[in-house]
This record gives structure tokens, sequence and C-alpha cells, in this order.
């Protein structure tokens, strides 16, 4: 009986050092993306921080999908809401993956335009039906890069999905998800709406 009890505890307790350093990852990345906001030309102002709202960490929402290089993409544009021009992209692949025993398939793109520093950014914009009453009505948006991407696999983490910046600034441009890209399961994690609605 005591054997079966010290083996117990040396299954569970790696599991929960393994989810402690999860959830310490996941809240440093949250502290970066706020600190993100107060920079730039889109600065959250400090005050405004308050009103930021997260859902409670859940590594289930972390998930391994299988990547599909896309095989004759074309250059084409999303659309945006409040006016900004149209942003240009092409079909980088799909991911596809399985979440609370549904399978799903995300379109992952490339933007067509290098950052500052001459890189192409990869964009997963979603939605799905926890947008307005839980979420930005917008739906949210995942980041990953190239080198995310390793013998066919990609990781797809819910938890670090967040918000245009539509949801803090009344009337910013935001870029709008595809229909391809609509989940038909509410994605309780990453950022949540934020507190204070702006006046639309």
């Amino acid at each position: 009986m005591i054997k079966k009890l010290l083996l117990c505890c040396l299954i569970v307790i790696p599991f929960a050092a393994s989810a402690q350093s999860y959830n310490d990852d996941l809240l440093q990345w949250r502290e970066g993306f706020i600190q993100s906001l107060l920079r730039g030309s889109q600065m959250l102002k400090p005050a405004d921080t308050q009103y930021l709202d997260f859902f409670i960490p859940d590594a289930d929402y972390r998930v391994e999908a299988n990547f599909v290089r896309a095989s004759s993409a074309h250059p084409f544009y999303l659309k945006t809401m409040y006016g900004g021009a149209p942003l240009e992209v092409k079909e980088y692949g799909r991911a596809e993956f399985n979440l609370m025993s549904a399978p799903l398939t995300l379109h992952i793109y490339t933007i067509l335009k290098a950052d500052g520093k001459g890189n192409y950014n990869l964009f997963i914009p979603f939605t799905d039906p926890t947008n307005s009453y839980k979420t930005f009505r917008g739906g949210r948006y995942i980041d990953i890069t190239a080198n995310d991407i390793k013998d066919g696999k990609v990781v797809i983490d819910f938890n670090k999905c967040y918000n245009p910046h539509s949801a803090y600034e009344k009337g910013y441009p935001y870029v709008l998800a595809p229909s391809a890209n609509h989940l038909p399961l509410d994605i309780n994690a990453g950022e949540k709406k934020f507190g204070i609605d702006p006046p639309f």
C-alpha cells in the first residue's frame, strides 16, 4: 500500500510541477503582452490596463496540430472594419487538430508586408461563439512564426490569443477573420472583452 502511494506521488508531483511551470510561463507572456500595449503608436493608457481581462490559464487549450503547407496560394486581401487598408495576405498553410474531442482547422496566413526588421509574420485571425458576450465581438488573433512549425507539427496556444486594438480604442480599424476560421465551439481561453467597452 505504501509503495502504491509513493508511486502515485512520483507521478503527480512532476505533473503538478509541469502545470505550474506552464502557468508561470503564460503569466510571464501576459505581462510582456501588457507591456507591449503601453508602447508604440497604438498605446494603451497605463490607467486602462486595469480593464484588461483574461481567462484562467488552461493547458487543455494548448494543442499540437498537424501542419499542412499550402501548395499553391495566391495573395488576397482580408477586409477591415472601421476603415484602414485591407491587409494583403497569402495562405501559408493550415493547422488541423482536436479540441474538446472536436476536429478543427485553422488557416494560417503570411502578412505580405515586412515588419520593421524585414520579417514576414504569420497570422491566425479567428472567431468563435464567445464573441460579443465573453470576448471581443470582432474575434481574436494568434501569432506564430515559421520557426514554431517543426516536423509537420505546430503548437496552437489559445491562452495566448489576444484582441485587436479596436477593443481598446473607439473605431480603430481591425482585420476581420475569414469565415473559414470560425470555430464552432467556445474558446474560453486567452484575452476576454476589455473591461470598459469603447462606445461604437
